[in-house]
């Protein structure tokens, strides 16, 4: 028995030992501008773009009155510049594709009662049917703090997540690959374009929500309650041409959610005058145009229900 223990573990440490040396090679070599490793895998991520920017940006020792989380519907569609004209501080974490998995961890390790006076999820059924595996590989390169690059991406219980995490830290010291021209200050982006000709809208597909998606999402509700984190969750507009059965069946879920962790929920979904081109720049987010218009009927909702309260209330 001691003699098989023995050549186990030989055989583990050469397995370690070749997979750090392929790694240091893979990560730290370049080839056309990137690292070798880019060539044997679509899922790696050049570090930089909005997530770069806004996570070397966020204060966690300011106080902000809200702060936006989510997918990209969340850094798209909330601009921390109309909530700051209406007297309130804000700032957006919404990052692409980020999925409940991914919030989580950025919640658990940025956000705190002293920091965040008032969470808005955006709430967004495309990113919670992912696996979160493009959205973690986007963030385990961009993310400043290495407990939520690590926490996310063993949490994918996928061995890509520890490639990912050896090319975060492999390639710490370089600098950022690309910067987003359409990245705003407060962790926003803006787009002005509108949607030009015809878009095909699929319709008709059933409700598949990720079941790990969806226990993330209520133990960040749990965790934010323990923490003292007041949350709202936002649906934030959607064409008139989107599936509308198919968000139904995903509100009935988020309704049941909210009620379950007392937290409101506000669904915008269809709930507005906007146009499918004139606000939109795409199939599902919105442009400028739209943002404004959302956002100017969204802050004095916030008011009414006194989720945005000021200092000192």
């Amino acid at each position: 028995m001691r003699r098989f223990l023995t050549a186990t573990l030989l055989l583990g440490l050469s397995f370690a030992l070749a997979y750090a040396a392929a790694m240091l090679v893979l990560c730290r070599v370049e080839v056309g501008g990137a690292p070798l490793i880019h060539r044997t895998g679509d899922y790696f991520k050049l570090k930089g773009g909005n997530s770069y920017r806004k996570f070397r940006e966020f204060r966690p020792d300011s106080v902000y009155d809200v702060v936006f989380i989510g997918s990209s519907h969340a850094y798209r569609g909330y601009d921390p510049r109309i909530f700051t004209q209406h007297g309130w501080s804000a700032f957006n974490l919404g990052t692409s594709g980020q999925g409940p998995l991914n919030t989580y961890h950025i919640v658990r390790t940025h956000l705190n009662a002293r920091n965040t006076r008032l969470l808005l999820i955006d709430v967004y059924e495309g990113a919670m049917e992912r696996d979160g595996l493009e959205s973690t590989a986007d963030l385990t390169m961009n993310l400043v703090d290495d407990r939520a690059a690590v926490g996310m991406a063993l949490a994918l219980k996928d061995p890509r997540g520890v490639n990912m995490l050896a090319l975060r830290f492999l390639t710490r010291d370089r600098p950022p690959f690309f910067a987003d021209s359409t990245y705003r200050s407060g962790g926003y982006s803006e787009r002005t374009d509108r949607v030009e000709g015809r878009l095909h809208y699929v319709r008709g597909r059933p409700l598949d929500l990720n079941g790990d998606q969806v226990r993330y999402f209520e133990r960040t509700l749990e965790h934010c309650a323990k923490a003292g984190i007041p949350v709202v969750l936002v649906n934030h507009p959607y064409p008139w041409q989107s599936d509308r059965a198919k968000h139904a069946a995903f509100n009935a879920v988020m309704g049941d959610i909210a009620r379950r962790h007392r937290v409101p929920y506000i669904d915008f979904a269809y709930r507005h005058t906007l146009d499918d081109e004139d606000h939109f720049y795409d199939h599902n987010h919105l442009n400028q145009a739209g943002v404004e218009r959302f956002n100017a009927a969204l802050v004095p909702e916030l008011e009414a229900l006194g989720l945005l309260r000021r200092r000192g209330q």
